[in-house]
C-alpha cells in the first residue's frame, strides 16, 4: 500500500490575526513549538511505512514560503500545486487528485487528504489510525477520520457512525451534521455514534475522481481543464488561471463526503476511523488556549511576558515586552504592527473588527511588518512622506530581479555581508559599511553570492514607494 499525502495548505489568515496574515497565514505559524503547523503535518507521517512524497497545494502568493518551510524539514515534494484564487478544499483535492493520475501508470495510491493547520499530540496513536484507515481504501471505499469528543463544542461539524463491525474495525460513516447548538451537540455526544468531523479523508484519486464528476460535475470539468492546460515550473504546477478561476467553491465535506452515506449500496464502502489524538484545528485563539499547556493560573504566555494577578488569559509578545495586571479570561497578541487585545468570550467579533480597518490600515490584513520574498525578506524601519528605510535580508545564493523604480531612488548601504550591484551598466561588489546609490529610472540588481545572509540597509526616497513601482527585466523566480 503506498500513501499519497495531500496536504491542504489554503487559509486566509483572518482568524489568528494579527500572528497570521492572509500572505502569512496559519499553516506557516510556530506558536509554542519548533516547528509550523505545515512542517508539523508533515513530519508526524514519518513513522507511516510506503509513504510517498505529499502533493502540497497551496494559493499562488504562499509558493515560496511553501517551499521554504518544506525545505527547511528536507521534504522534497512530488510537486506544490499552485492555486491562483482560492476555492475551498474539493477542487483542490481535485486538482492533486487528477495530477497523480497524470504521473502514474496504476491507481494503487491512497490519496491522504492533510489540513495543514491542525494540532495533533499522540502522534503514534495518528499515525497508526490513517495507516488502518488507509487498509480500508485500498478495497475501493472512502474513509473519514472522526476525532473522540472531549467536550461539549458547537464549533466543529459531527459524523454519525453505524454499527461496528466484527473487532477492532471502524464503523460506517451514517452522517454529517453542520455546527449543532449546544443542547443538540450534548445529546449527540451522549449516545457515542458521533464524532468531531477532522477534515482529513482517506480516497484512491480514481474514486475522488468518480464521485466528484458525479456530484459536482463543474469541479470536475473545471480542474480537468485547468490542469489539461497548466504548465510545470520545478517543483510548481500552474493550473490555467482563467479557467481555474470559474471553479466554484465547496468544501470536500460538502461537494462529495456528506453525500455518499446515502449512496444505495448492496455493501458499505465508506467508513468512519475513530481517533483519540490530542487533536485540535486551532481555529480560533480561544482554542489554541484551550489546547496548550498553561501555568498554574491557566494562563498561555509565549514571548517576553510579565504578569500579575492575571488569570485564564493568552499573552503572547513576539517583539516587546508585555506587562499585565488584573486580567482574565483575556487575548493579547502582540506583533511589530499591531496589537490584539480581546475578551476570550468575544473573539467572535474579531472579524468584524477587521472589516472596520481604513484604507490606511488594509496593509495590517495582508502581511507582517517583516515581509517574506522569494530571495529573503524585507522590513520597513521608517516611512514618511518624501522617504522610507527598509532592512533587507537576501539569503545565500539569492538574488532580486534585475529592475527599475519609476518613481523612488534607493541608498543601499551593507551592515553584514557582501553585496553584488548591477547598476545600468557598472558591476560593484561593496562590504560591510560601503554603500551605493541607484538613481530613478535606472536598471539595478542586488545579489548575494555568498554562503552566509546578506543585510542592506535601504533608504528610498521619492514621491511613491509602492511595491508595485517595480519594472522586472530577469527574475530567476518568474513573477
Amino acid at each position: 500500500m503506498k500513501i499519497r499525502p495531500i496536504i491542504l495548505a489554503g487559509g486566509s489568515g483572518k482568524r489568528l490575526w494579527p500572528l497570521s496574515r492572509e500572505r502569512y497565514p496559519k499553516p506557516f505559524l510556530n506558536i509554542e513549538k519548533k516547528y509550523s503547523f505545515l512542517q508539523e503535518t508533515i513530519l508526524r507521517l514519518e513513522n507511516i511505512p510506503s509513504l510517498m512524497s505529499p502533493i502540497v497545494v497551496c494559493n499562488e502568493e504562499h509558493r515560496f514560503l511553501v517551499s521554504d518551510h518544506l525545505k527547511d524539514i528536507n521534504c522534497n515534494p512530488a510537486k506544490i500545486i499552485l492555486e491562483p484564487t482560492g476555492r475551498n478544499t474539493a477542487p483542490a483535492l481535485t486538482l492533486a487528485a487528477m495530477y497523480c493520475m497524470s504521473i502514474s501508470d496504476n491507481d494503487d495510491e491512497v490519496l491522504l487528504a492533510l489540513p495543514a493547520d491542525h494540532s495533533i499530540s499522540d502522534t503514534s496513536d495518528y499515525c497508526k489510525a490513517l495507516i488502518s484507515g488507509c487498509t480500508f481504501v485500498e478495497k475501493n471505499g472512502s474513509v473519514t477520520f472522526g476525532i473522540v469528543p472531549t467536550s461539549i463544542e458547537t464549533g466543529y461539524g459531527y459524523l454519525k457512525m453505524g454499527p461496528n463491525q466484527d473487532g477492532p474495525q471502524p464503523g460506517t460513516l451514517k452522517e454529517f451534521l453542520e455546527k449543532p447548538n449546544r443542547t443538540l451537540a450534548s445529546e449527540m455526544i451522549a449516545t457515542g455514534d458521533y464524532f468531531w468531523n477532522s477534515g482529513i479523508f482517506g480516497m484512491k484519486p480514481s474514486i475522488w475522481l468518480e464521485k466528484i464528476r458525479h456530484y459536482e460535475p463543474e469541479i470536475f470539468r473545471s480542474c480537468r481543464d485547468a490542469i489539461q492546460a497548466g504548465s510545470s515550473d520545478n517543483d510548481f504546477f500552474r493550473p490555467h488561471a482563467e479557467i481555474f478561476k470559474q471553479c466554484i467553491s465547496k468544501s470536500i465535506d460538502y461537494a462529495v463526503m456528506e453525500k455518499i452515506p446515502h449512496e444505495k449500496n448492496s455493501e458499505p464502502n465508506y467508513w468512519i476511523f475513530p481517533m483519540n489524538v490530542g487533536w485540535s484545528d486551532v481555529g480560533t485563539w480561544a482554542s489554541l488556549w484551550k489546547h496548550s499547556v498553561k501555568d498554574d493560573a491557566d494562563n498561555l504566555l509565549v514571548g517576553d511576558p510579565y504578569t500579575i494577578d492575571v488569570k485564564n488569559s493568552m499573552i503572547i509578545s513576539t517583539h516587546r515586552t508585555i506587562a499585565a495586571a488584573g486580567l482574565e479570561n483575556t487575548i493579547v497578541v502582540e506583533t511589530a504592527d499591531a496589537i490584539l487585545i480581546a475578551n476570550q468570550n468575544k473573539e467572535d467579533k474579531l472579524k468584524d473588527l477587521l472589516n472596520k480597518f481604513d484604507q490606511d490600515h488594509q496593509d495590517l490584513k495582508l502581511h507582517h511588518h517583516k515581509v517574506h520574498r522569494p530571495w529573503g525578506t524585507y522590513e520597513i524601519l521608517d516611512s514618511t512622506q518624501n522617504f522610507q528605510v527598509k532592512k533587507l535580508v537576501v539569503n545565500p545564493n539569492q538574488s532580486l530581479s534585475l529592475q527599475k523604480h519609476s518613481q523612488r531612488a534607493e541608498h543601499w548601504v551593507v551592515v553584514k555581508g557582501q553585496a553584488h550591484i548591477t547598476r545600468g551598466d557598472e558591476h560593484l561588489i561593496l562590504c560591510e559599511n560601503q554603500s551605493a546609490y541607484i538613481p530613478v529610472g535606472i536598471k539595478h540588481r542586488l545579489e548575494n553570492l555568498d554562503e552566509t545572509p546578506l543585510e542592506i540597509i535601504e533608504v528610498q526616497s521619492g514621491d511613491y514607494f509602492g511595491e508595485d513601482d517595480i519594472v522586472r527585466y530577469e527574475d530567476k523566480y518568474n513573477r
